[in-house]
């Protein structure tokens, strides 16, 4: 049976060493014009931090980010998991250029989901091990609707930013259009990979 066209951004799975996620995240502050930023979105570091207290964090307390790029060059941090409420009402995801805390799953061990897209060359069992990009998608929902962009072939290249670590362990998942793949980010702000895994400044 084919796979279901049914995008969600990145999802935290496990570490590489083989622990489950566990729900953990960092929280960042998104302010200004910095895009739209919903559950599963990859977002990177701004390079600052809030300027005054934001829902009782002090400030300077809440390191700035914002929505990710897709393609190759261009750094990850992690995945939104949720936008904190203000209110009873608010909206869970980030509007653009309103003040709201992020929920970020980051770290540089971390294996995420991902779904690929039909874009290009359906991702084959030999890809695996291989590095590929990220496409934002472009339809409009209250979830992530980023996904692998298959039109850029998997490759070696070390701006990449994401490895393909296998294909996603769901019972209904297939090789082909629309795989739910495992990726590790390879292009992190947290590892630079053009200094032996030092640390990136923003």
């Amino acid at each position: 049976m084919a796979n279901t066209n049914a995008p969600f951004g990145l999802r935290p799975v496990r570490y590489v060493d083989g622990r489950a996620y566990n729900g953990a995240v960092s929280l960042y502050f998104a302010t200004g014009a910095t895009g739209v930023i919903r559950p599963g979105d990859p977002v990177v570091e701004a390079g600052s931090a809030n300027t005054a207290a934001v829902q009782d964090h002090a400030a300077g307390t809440l390191p700035t980010c914002t929505i990710a790029l897709p393609g190759s060059g261009d750094p990850i941090t992690g995945a939104c998991v949720a936008v904190l409420p203000v209110t009873r009402d608010s909206l869970i995801y980030r509007e653009d250029s309103t003040d709201r805390i992020i929920a970020v799953a980051r770290g540089a061990d971390l294996i995420f989901e991902v779904q690929a897209d039909a874009g290009g060359t359906a991702l084959a069992a030999t890809d695996i091990g291989l590095l590929a990009v990220l496409a934002a998608g472009t339809t409009s929902t209250l979830r992530s609707d980023w996904v692998l962009d298959t039109a850029v072939a998997p490759t070696t290249t070390a701006g990449f930013q994401v490895k393909l670590m296998g294909f996603g362990k769901g019972v209904k998942n297939e090789i082909g259009a629309y795989a739910v793949v495992e990726v590790l980010i390879n292009n992190h702000t947290l590892a630079n990979i053009a200094d032996g895994g030092r640390l990136t400044a923003v």
